[in-house]
Protein backbone atom coordinates (compact mmCIF):
# COMPACT_ATOMS: atom_id res chain seq x y z
CA UNK A 1 0.00 0.00 0.00
CA UNK A 2 1.31 2.97 -1.14
CA UNK A 3 1.87 5.82 1.68
CA UNK A 4 2.62 9.49 0.72
CA UNK A 5 5.40 11.24 2.15
CA UNK A 6 8.26 13.87 2.03
CA UNK A 7 10.88 11.77 2.92
CA UNK A 8 13.86 12.41 0.11
CA UNK A 9 14.76 9.07 -1.30
CA UNK A 10 18.32 7.67 -0.56
CA UNK A 11 20.54 4.87 -1.67
CA UNK A 12 18.63 1.53 0.27
CA UNK A 13 20.73 0.20 3.36
CA UNK A 14 20.83 -3.61 3.92
CA UNK A 15 18.56 -4.62 6.51
CA UNK A 16 20.24 -5.01 10.32
CA UNK A 17 21.29 -7.39 11.47
CA UNK A 18 18.67 -7.85 15.12
CA UNK A 19 20.85 -10.78 16.43
CA UNK A 20 22.98 -8.61 18.82
CA UNK A 21 20.53 -7.97 21.49
CA UNK A 22 19.69 -5.96 23.33
CA UNK A 23 20.37 -2.45 21.75
CA UNK A 24 17.99 -1.36 18.76
CA UNK A 25 19.36 -0.96 15.24
CA UNK A 26 17.48 1.28 12.97
CA UNK A 27 16.01 0.53 9.80
CA UNK A 28 16.88 2.85 6.82
CA UNK A 29 13.63 2.98 4.53
CA UNK A 30 12.94 5.86 1.81
CA UNK A 31 9.39 5.81 2.08
CA UNK A 32 6.76 4.98 4.01
CA UNK A 33 5.41 2.54 2.43
CA UNK A 34 9.17 0.67 3.42
CA UNK A 35 8.32 0.94 7.25
CA UNK A 36 5.03 -0.22 6.81
CA UNK A 37 6.52 -3.48 4.72
CA UNK A 38 8.96 -4.09 7.88
CA UNK A 39 5.98 -3.03 10.90
CA UNK A 40 4.71 -5.92 8.93
CA UNK A 41 7.40 -8.08 9.68
CA UNK A 42 8.27 -7.08 12.61
CA UNK A 43 4.77 -6.61 14.32
CA UNK A 44 2.07 -8.29 12.52
CA UNK A 45 0.47 -7.81 9.20
CA UNK A 46 -1.82 -4.47 8.80
CA UNK A 47 -2.71 -1.74 6.78
CA UNK A 48 -0.75 1.20 7.67
CA UNK A 49 -2.14 5.12 7.05
CA UNK A 50 -0.86 8.92 7.63
CA UNK A 51 -3.10 10.95 9.59
CA UNK A 52 -0.62 13.83 8.76
CA UNK A 53 0.17 15.97 5.60
CA UNK A 54 3.78 15.33 6.38
CA UNK A 55 4.63 12.00 7.32
CA UNK A 56 7.61 10.82 8.88
CA UNK A 57 8.09 7.48 10.75
CA UNK A 58 11.56 6.22 12.63
CA UNK A 59 12.13 2.59 13.11
CA UNK A 60 14.50 0.36 15.32
CA UNK A 61 14.25 -3.20 16.23
CA UNK A 62 16.25 -5.71 18.49
CA UNK A 63 15.69 -9.56 19.00
CA UNK A 64 15.37 -10.25 23.44
CA UNK A 65 18.15 -12.70 24.02
CA UNK A 66 16.02 -14.68 26.00
CA UNK A 67 13.34 -14.96 23.26
CA UNK A 68 10.99 -12.41 21.74
CA UNK A 69 11.01 -9.16 19.87
CA UNK A 70 11.18 -5.08 20.46
CA UNK A 71 10.67 -2.39 18.27
CA UNK A 72 10.96 1.36 18.84
CA UNK A 73 8.91 3.21 16.92
CA UNK A 74 8.43 7.14 16.50
CA UNK A 75 6.01 8.48 14.05
CA UNK A 76 3.71 11.59 13.27
CA UNK A 77 -0.02 10.88 13.99
CA UNK A 78 -0.97 7.27 12.18
CA UNK A 79 -3.37 4.68 12.03
CA UNK A 80 -2.76 1.27 11.72
CA UNK A 81 -4.88 -1.52 11.71
CA UNK A 82 -3.58 -5.07 12.34
CA UNK A 83 -5.13 -8.15 10.93
CA UNK A 84 -4.66 -12.04 12.39
CA UNK A 85 -5.68 -14.49 9.54
CA UNK A 86 -2.11 -15.64 9.93
CA UNK A 87 -2.28 -17.00 13.53
CA UNK A 88 -4.19 -20.12 13.22
CA UNK A 89 -2.70 -21.73 15.67
CA UNK A 90 -2.95 -20.59 19.02
CA UNK A 91 0.44 -21.86 20.39
CA UNK A 92 1.84 -19.29 18.27
CA UNK A 93 0.05 -16.24 19.42
CA UNK A 94 1.75 -13.37 20.59
CA UNK A 95 1.10 -10.40 22.95
CA UNK A 96 1.98 -7.07 22.02
CA UNK A 97 3.29 -4.92 25.26
CA UNK A 98 3.18 -1.44 23.84
CA UNK A 99 5.21 1.27 26.45
CA UNK A 100 3.20 4.77 25.36
CA UNK A 101 6.41 7.12 25.69
CA UNK A 102 5.10 9.99 24.13
CA UNK A 103 2.16 10.88 22.63
CA UNK A 104 -1.68 9.45 23.22
CA UNK A 105 -4.44 7.68 20.84
CA UNK A 106 -6.78 5.06 21.17
CA UNK A 107 -6.22 1.48 20.69
CA UNK A 108 -8.59 -1.36 19.99
CA UNK A 109 -9.51 -5.39 20.14
CA UNK A 110 -11.84 -7.87 20.98
CA UNK A 111 -14.55 -5.12 21.83
CA UNK A 112 -12.20 -3.09 23.97
CA UNK A 113 -11.48 0.49 23.32
CA UNK A 114 -8.57 2.11 25.10
CA UNK A 115 -7.88 5.68 25.58
CA UNK A 116 -4.21 5.57 25.92
CA UNK A 117 -1.69 8.55 27.40
CA UNK A 118 2.15 8.59 27.47
CA UNK A 119 2.96 6.42 30.61
CA UNK A 120 0.59 3.73 30.15
CA UNK A 121 1.06 0.05 28.74
CA UNK A 122 -1.16 -1.35 26.49
CA UNK A 123 -1.51 -5.04 26.21
CA UNK A 124 -2.87 -6.84 22.92
CA UNK A 125 -2.27 -10.08 21.17
CA UNK A 126 -1.41 -11.20 17.66
CA UNK A 127 -3.99 -13.68 17.34
CA UNK A 128 -7.31 -10.94 17.05
CA UNK A 129 -7.78 -8.13 14.89
CA UNK A 130 -6.66 -4.72 16.29
CA UNK A 131 -6.13 -1.01 15.18
CA UNK A 132 -4.30 1.75 16.53
CA UNK A 133 -5.10 5.38 16.10
CA UNK A 134 -2.19 7.90 17.36
CA UNK A 135 -3.44 11.07 17.53
CA UNK A 136 -0.38 13.17 18.22
CA UNK A 137 3.62 12.89 17.42
CA UNK A 138 3.68 9.74 19.25
CA UNK A 139 6.95 7.24 20.56
CA UNK A 140 6.36 3.04 21.32
CA UNK A 141 8.22 0.23 22.15
CA UNK A 142 6.22 -2.59 21.86
CA UNK A 143 7.77 -6.03 23.33
CA UNK A 144 6.29 -8.71 21.11
CA UNK A 145 6.80 -12.42 22.68
CA UNK A 146 5.14 -15.64 23.25
CA UNK A 147 1.55 -15.12 24.81
CA UNK A 148 1.97 -18.75 26.58
CA UNK A 149 5.12 -17.18 28.45
CA UNK A 150 3.10 -14.33 29.35
CA UNK A 151 -0.05 -15.95 30.70
CA UNK A 152 1.01 -20.03 30.54
CA UNK A 153 -1.25 -22.76 28.92
CA UNK A 154 -4.23 -21.78 30.92
CA UNK A 155 -5.02 -19.19 28.06
CA UNK A 156 -6.45 -22.17 25.40
CA UNK A 157 -9.35 -20.03 23.66
CA UNK A 158 -7.37 -16.45 22.19
CA UNK A 159 -11.28 -15.15 21.82
CA UNK A 160 -10.83 -14.90 25.32
CA UNK A 161 -8.13 -12.81 25.72
CA UNK A 162 -8.50 -9.12 27.02
CA UNK A 163 -6.81 -6.28 25.64
CA UNK A 164 -5.79 -4.26 29.00
CA UNK A 165 -4.46 -0.71 29.62
CA UNK A 166 -2.36 -0.33 32.41
CA UNK A 167 -2.16 3.48 33.56
CA UNK A 168 1.04 5.45 34.06
CA UNK A 169 0.16 6.47 37.52
CA UNK A 170 0.20 2.20 38.60
CA UNK A 171 3.68 1.65 40.65
CA UNK A 172 4.44 -1.39 38.73
CA UNK A 173 3.90 0.15 35.73
CA UNK A 174 6.36 3.07 36.50
CA UNK A 175 8.59 -0.12 37.39
CA UNK A 176 8.47 -1.71 34.25
CA UNK A 177 8.96 1.54 32.45
CA UNK A 178 12.27 2.02 34.41
CA UNK A 179 13.25 -1.98 33.45
CA UNK A 180 12.73 -1.00 30.25
CA UNK A 181 14.57 1.66 30.14
CA UNK A 182 17.64 -0.14 31.92
CA UNK A 183 17.25 -2.95 28.89
CA UNK A 184 17.50 -1.52 26.56
CA UNK A 185 18.13 2.39 26.56
CA UNK A 186 21.17 2.26 29.40
CA UNK A 187 24.99 3.11 28.55
CA UNK A 188 26.60 0.82 30.00
CA UNK A 189 27.49 -2.01 28.84
CA UNK A 190 26.40 -5.25 30.55
CA UNK A 191 27.24 -9.42 30.19
CA UNK A 192 24.78 -11.41 27.93
CA UNK A 193 24.03 -13.49 31.23
CA UNK A 194 23.09 -9.62 32.99
CA UNK A 195 20.94 -8.93 30.14
CA UNK A 196 18.87 -12.10 29.64
CA UNK A 197 17.93 -11.94 33.08
CA UNK A 198 16.78 -7.82 32.94
CA UNK A 199 14.77 -8.86 30.07
CA UNK A 200 12.96 -11.83 32.36
CA UNK A 201 12.39 -9.20 35.15
CA UNK A 202 10.46 -7.29 32.37
CA UNK A 203 8.58 -9.57 30.75
CA UNK A 204 7.99 -11.04 34.18
CA UNK A 205 6.58 -7.49 35.25
CA UNK A 206 4.80 -7.87 32.05
CA UNK A 207 2.64 -10.95 33.01
CA UNK A 208 2.42 -9.50 36.90
CA UNK A 209 0.64 -6.05 35.28
CA UNK A 210 -1.52 -7.89 33.34
CA UNK A 211 -2.95 -10.60 35.05
CA UNK A 212 -3.66 -7.97 37.88
CA UNK A 213 -5.29 -5.85 35.58
CA UNK A 214 -7.62 -8.95 34.22
CA UNK A 215 -8.04 -9.88 38.08
CA UNK A 216 -9.38 -6.72 38.42
CA UNK A 217 -12.32 -6.68 36.37
CA UNK A 218 -13.28 -10.40 37.74
CA UNK A 219 -15.88 -10.83 40.53
CA UNK A 220 -14.04 -11.25 43.92
CA UNK A 221 -16.22 -14.42 44.75
CA UNK A 222 -14.63 -15.68 41.02
CA UNK A 223 -10.99 -14.91 41.70
CA UNK A 224 -10.00 -17.58 44.01
CA UNK A 225 -9.96 -20.46 41.59
CA UNK A 226 -8.57 -18.11 38.59
CA UNK A 227 -5.73 -16.80 41.06
CA UNK A 228 -5.13 -20.66 42.27
CA UNK A 229 -4.75 -21.81 38.59
CA UNK A 230 -2.36 -19.16 37.65
CA UNK A 231 -0.22 -19.69 40.92
CA UNK A 232 -0.35 -24.15 40.00
CA UNK A 233 0.91 -23.23 36.09
CA UNK A 234 3.46 -20.36 37.14
CA UNK A 235 4.98 -22.79 39.34
CA UNK A 236 4.66 -25.45 36.48
CA UNK A 237 6.06 -23.16 33.92
CA UNK A 238 9.15 -22.28 36.14
CA UNK A 239 10.07 -26.25 36.91
CA UNK A 240 8.44 -27.11 32.94
CA UNK A 241 12.45 -28.83 32.26
CA UNK A 242 12.30 -31.22 35.82
CA UNK A 243 11.62 -34.82 34.35
CA UNK A 244 10.97 -35.66 37.58
CA UNK A 245 7.87 -32.98 37.48
CA UNK A 246 4.83 -34.71 39.71
CA UNK A 247 1.40 -34.08 40.69
CA UNK A 248 2.69 -34.74 44.45
CA UNK A 249 5.88 -33.25 43.69
CA UNK A 250 3.97 -29.48 42.82
CA UNK A 251 1.27 -30.14 45.47
CA UNK A 252 4.11 -30.05 48.10
CA UNK A 253 5.52 -27.14 46.51
CA UNK A 254 2.38 -25.51 46.96
CA UNK A 255 1.40 -26.68 50.32
CA UNK A 256 -1.88 -28.04 48.59
CA UNK A 257 -3.44 -31.73 48.10
CA UNK A 258 -2.62 -33.74 44.83
CA UNK A 259 -6.79 -33.56 44.30
CA UNK A 260 -6.64 -29.98 44.46
CA UNK A 261 -4.24 -29.99 41.67
CA UNK A 262 -6.14 -32.53 39.92
CA UNK A 263 -9.47 -30.62 40.27
CA UNK A 264 -7.98 -27.21 38.79
CA UNK A 265 -6.55 -29.10 35.79
CA UNK A 266 -10.46 -30.30 35.07
CA UNK A 267 -11.92 -26.95 36.18
CA UNK A 268 -9.82 -25.76 32.54
CA UNK A 269 -10.84 -28.90 30.67
CA UNK A 270 -7.78 -30.93 30.79
CA UNK A 271 -5.55 -32.68 32.70
CA UNK A 272 -2.08 -32.41 34.43
CA UNK A 273 -0.21 -34.89 31.76
CA UNK A 274 -1.91 -33.25 29.00
CA UNK A 275 -1.00 -29.77 30.18
CA UNK A 276 2.85 -30.76 31.02
CA UNK A 277 3.69 -32.57 27.76
CA UNK A 278 2.19 -29.81 25.71
CA UNK A 279 4.55 -26.99 27.27
CA UNK A 280 7.35 -29.08 27.00
CA UNK A 281 6.06 -30.11 22.76
CA UNK A 282 5.92 -25.98 22.44
CA UNK A 283 9.08 -25.38 24.17
CA UNK A 284 10.96 -27.87 22.28
CA UNK A 285 9.26 -26.27 18.91
CA UNK A 286 10.45 -22.78 19.90
CA UNK A 287 14.11 -24.28 20.53
CA UNK A 288 13.90 -25.59 17.08
CA UNK A 289 12.82 -22.87 14.94
CA UNK A 290 16.04 -21.00 16.98
CA UNK A 291 18.47 -20.26 14.12
CA UNK A 292 20.86 -20.04 17.12
CA UNK A 293 20.29 -23.12 18.82
CA UNK A 294 21.08 -25.03 15.36
CA UNK A 295 24.15 -26.88 16.20
CA UNK A 296 21.97 -28.39 19.53
CA UNK A 297 21.50 -31.92 19.39
CA UNK A 298 17.95 -32.87 19.04
CA UNK A 299 18.38 -35.48 22.06
CA UNK A 300 20.04 -32.30 24.21
CA UNK A 301 16.55 -30.32 23.50
CA UNK A 302 14.32 -32.93 24.37
CA UNK A 303 16.43 -33.14 27.41
CA UNK A 304 16.35 -29.73 28.56
CA UNK A 305 12.93 -29.19 28.09
CA UNK A 306 12.36 -32.20 30.31
CA UNK A 307 11.89 -35.62 28.10
CA UNK A 308 13.83 -38.16 29.67
CA UNK A 309 13.71 -40.70 26.34
CA UNK A 310 14.77 -39.07 22.89
CA UNK A 311 12.60 -41.41 20.75
CA UNK A 312 9.77 -40.73 23.14
CA UNK A 313 9.89 -36.94 22.65
CA UNK A 314 10.34 -37.75 18.36
CA UNK A 315 7.72 -39.75 18.73
CA UNK A 316 5.45 -37.13 21.11
CA UNK A 317 6.47 -34.74 18.52
CA UNK A 318 5.36 -35.84 15.18
CA UNK A 319 2.09 -36.75 16.80
CA UNK A 320 1.67 -33.03 17.55
CA UNK A 321 3.32 -31.25 14.77
CA UNK A 322 3.18 -33.84 12.06
CA UNK A 323 6.96 -34.20 11.91
CA UNK A 324 9.42 -35.34 13.31
CA UNK A 325 11.71 -33.13 15.33
CA UNK A 326 15.15 -33.19 12.58
CA UNK A 327 12.86 -32.79 9.36
CA UNK A 328 10.55 -30.07 11.50
CA UNK A 329 14.31 -28.30 12.05
CA UNK A 330 15.35 -28.50 8.70
CA UNK A 331 11.54 -27.14 7.42
CA UNK A 332 11.23 -24.20 9.99
CA UNK A 333 14.99 -23.22 9.87
CA UNK A 334 16.84 -24.34 6.57
CA UNK A 335 19.80 -22.53 7.18
CA UNK A 336 20.55 -23.88 10.63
Amino acid sequence: MHVPSSIPTVAPQPEPDLNFAPRFRPFYEAELSGYKAQLDKLVLPGDFRALTMQPRLHLQACRLRAGGLAVNLESTPIAVQHRAEHAADALRAEFLASFIIEGHGVITQNGACLPVDAGDIIFRTTALPSEVRMLTDSRLVVIKGSLLRLLGMHLRDSSQFTAQRAAATLPMVRTAHSCLAHVFFDQAETSPTSGMFAEQALLSLLAAIYTSQALDQIPAAQRGPIESWQALTSYLDAHIADPDLSVAEVARALRASSRWVHRLFQMQGTQYNEYVRERRLHLARLALEDPRKGHVPVKDIALSCGFQDASHFSRRFRERFGYPPNQYRATACPAA
